[in-house]
């Protein structure tokens, strides 16, 4: 099947704004050992809008997690996949640059950043921005739902401390998605300027004239498996370069014996300082991921909320939501606490918090997987953590919040 990738609109987004580090960036010392070792990976073969749907992009994105695994010393758990229903535009953006890598990585760290989706060219959003699609994306309403190409380099810029960056991009969509307003490729596109400074790589799968393509020979896209392939050219200590001259030459001979067409990967790292990037290299000094990011986290995760058919005492048969044990509370909404102060609570699944404008503090919060648990910080004229117990009615709605410092806070207009 032929998969129109969309890595070339992707480089040319990218152009300015990617600014020149700062000074202390510009000062990082390259032949610092790489400490620890992070990675965020994206696969969606399965939308929301099923007519978007993928045969392998999710599967590439778990076949490169086994690959960074088995193959490339990075811990399990530090890497963040999203993949199908879990890689929502929301997951995707607060991984980047809230929830987890700018929680984990430091700057001696190396990341890697990894997507396999569809993407759209400029012409289908009025101010001419492309975007990454995600899983609840709808491609009529780009601007509020999709990930902006402009938004997606000033996260990783801003938000990601790694000194080491290494980028791969395959935006693709398939045959099927025509009916979504055509999700296709344009060309113009400059590869260079998504890598700007000390220590960005990019790799995209084809030049910007050209399609990519999934195999006829096995279950994923001729990129993806022939980048696996490529950074084991020379054990675990491939170079990025030795592994790119094998991932270009492999894919442009496979891609031309199936199907007579050219497809060219594309690699962009002329900003990279020191030694070049071996991802195989084993972490200097490896963490572990600290608790209040594991807490986090589970934020990700989606409980199920069922529709049964059930009964009410006039023995009427209707539909009615089975909360499942692990169903997340409604804590949104006015806490009054026993210090005097309100609280004003919103939510996001297991995500949420407060502000206090008035004393300048911002509040984060994370409720636990049994619902029975809260865990905050704050930030601002003051700051601190807390752990704190829910108390819920019949519905499943917070009433009382409990701190461990003894606060109490009581839902008001219940």
């Amino acid at each position: 099947m032929k998969k129109l990738f969309l890595t070339s609109i992707i480089f040319l987004s990218f152009q300015g704004l990617l600014p020149a580090l700062s000074q202390d960036s510009d000062n990082f010392d390259s032949s610092t050992p790489v400490t620890d070792k992070w990675a965020l990976l994206v696969g969606i073969s399965k939308f929301d809008r099923p007519s978007l749907n993928l045969k392998y992009a999710a599967k590439d994105a778990g076949d490169f997690k086994d690959f960074l695994i088995n193959k490339c010393h990075f811990a399990a758990d530090h890497i963040l996949s999203l993949e199908n229903e879990r890689a929502t535009r929301d997951n995707i953006m607060e991984s980047l640059g809230d929830t987890w890598l700018p929680r984990v990585a430091i700057e001696s760290d190396l990341v890697v950043i990894y997507f396999s989706s569809h993407g759209s060219p400029s012409d289908m959003d009025v101010a001419g921005i492309n975007y990454l699609v995600a899983h609840d994306t709808n491609p009529d309403k780009l601007f509020t739902t999709g990930i902006s190409i402009q938004n997606l380099a000033e996260t990783i810029k801003q938000r990601v401390r790694a000194k080491r960056v290494l980028i791969i991009l395959d935006a693709c969509h398939s045959g099927g998605a025509s009916a979504s307003k055509g999700l296709i490729r344009t060309a113009n596109v400059d590869a260079a300027q998504i890598a700007q400074g000390t220590g960005h790589a990019v790799i995209c799968s084809s030049a910007k004239s050209e399609s990519s393509w999934e195999s006829k020979n096995y279950k994923n896209g001729v990129f993806t498996h022939t980048l696996i392939e490529s950074f084991q050219t020379n054990g675990s200590d491939t170079k990025l370069s030795e592994a790119f001259n094998k991932l270009k030459t492999g894919v442009q001979s496979q891609v031309a014996a199936e199907r007579g067409v050219s497809q060219t990967p594309v690699l962009e790292a002329s900003k990279w300082k020191g030694d070049e990037l071996v991802l195989a290299i084993n972490p200097a000094s490896p963490r572990p991921v600290p608790q209040e990011v594991l807490n986090s986290l589970k934020a990700l995760e989606s409980e199920p909320i069922s529709l049964e058919n059930g009964s009410n005492n006039n023995s009427t048969n209707k539909a009615t939501i089975s909360r499942s044990p692990n169903a997340i509370p409604d804590i949104s909404g006015d806490f009054l606490g026993s210090n005097g102060l309100k609280y004003t609570y919103w939510q996001k699944e297991r995500k949420c918090g407060w502000n206090m404008p008035q004393f300048g503090v911002k509040g984060d919060c994370n409720i636990s997987p049994d619902g029975k648990t809260l865990y905050s910080s704050w930030t601002g004229f003051i700051s601190g953590k807390s752990t704190a117990s829910l108390e819920c009615d019949e519905n499943g709605k917070v009433i009382k919040i409990i701190a461990d410092d003894g606060t109490v806070l009581d839902r008001l207009n219940r």
